[in-house]
């Protein structure tokens, strides 16, 4: 069977390695690596994306490419997350043992693009970080450097460093806070920079809307969105899941998207919604149009826990 091809997805491997998502599924087996890996690989898929926080995520597919699983596809990792407490020598030092046990553990002499964890840690001691990661460029130990950003103003910070080459960002239907016009404008004077969008499916929420797993507290309501998903999929025939995906590779300036993967049987799936033709510019306003805004409670993740603490307090 022909695998379909998907070039605009990345494989995210936070579950590889280590339990995961809000229900801590156990990690696959090296062997589901591996067998995963080559699908990637057989589907096109533009990389693979995993943290040096991601538990043995690093070291998992460093043994399984270095069997010849998935060897071919780039890698984006990203470094620990940073503290001020480090102080500029100490983030310097930071950036270079995490970047260094990277390489290890993936069994690579040199990775393709590596990520600040936290936009925060772009400005942490004078940008003392980023001064790390050129100096690993310049040694040819990556090729590109980035950040993980998880708001509009951390996106803006970034896109004005002249030699940042990527930024991933938490985009999903229901999130409009990247809709604005100066994050728009922003993202259209860098064509250089490579976005990739995360959190298409909001941590999975979003593929079954139910008021007794939705974040508490956190508006639009769940039936509202189960239904207005379920009316728009229809009209175009596709799942809800193709239609997170298509809106998502439908905005101008979203050049992948990094879906969390555990098994092949997945992998196959989500590409196969990736390589369908994405919406229309047209079709993206009209999902605007019929769909609610999120919260901001809603679509950040990192405040669900704190809600739900509050409420059984």
């Amino acid at each position: 069977m022909v695998s379909p091809q998907a070039p605009r997805l990345v494989l995210g491997a936070a579950q590889i390695g280590q339990p995961y998502g809000r229900s801590g599924r156990p990690a696959p087996s090296e062997q589901e690596v591996r067998e995963l890996l080559r699908l990637a690989a057989a589907s096109g898929c533009a990389a693979i994306d995993t943290a040096r926080a991601y538990g043995d995520s690093e070291g998992t597919l460093g043994r399984a490419r270095s069997g010849g699983a998935g060897a071919e596809l780039p890698v984006v990792t990203k470094i620990r997350p940073l503290t001020d407490h480090d102080g500029a020598a100490g983030l310097r030092a930071a950036v270079k043992e995490s970047l260094a046990a990277s390489l290890t553990a993936l069994h690579a002499d040199r990775v393709d693009t590596v990520l600040l964890h936290r936009g925060a840690d772009l400005s942490r001691a004078g940008g003392a970080a980023i001064e790390a990661l050129r100096s690993a460029r310049d040694r040819g130990l990556l090729t590109r450097w980035g950040v993980s950003v998880g708001a509009p103003d951390e996106l803006l910070a970034a896109l004005a460093v002249p030699d940042l080459g990527y930024v991933q960002l938490p985009f999903n239907l229901l999130d409009r806070r990247w809709l604005a016009g100066p994050v728009r404008a922003a993202l259209a004077a860098r064509p250089d920079v490579t976005v990739v969008a995360r959190s298409a499916f909001l941590q999975g929420i979003l593929l079954r809307p139910d008021p007794s797993t939705w974040p508490v507290g956190a508006g639009p309501d769940a039936d509202v969105v189960r239904t207005s998903l379920t009316a728009l999929a229809g009209e175009w025939g596709r799942t809800i899941a193709g239609l997170c995906l298509g809106y998502v590779l439908g905005q101008p300036r979203v050049d992948a998207v990094v879906v969390g993967i555990r098994s092949a049987a997945q992998l196959a799936d989500v590409a196969r919604e990736c390589a369908a033709p994405p919406l229309t510019a047209d079709e993206c306003d009209h999902v605007t149009g019929r769909l609610p805004a999120g919260s901001p409670t809603l679509v950040d993740p990192a405040r669900w826990t704190a809600l739900s603490r509050e409420t059984s307090a």
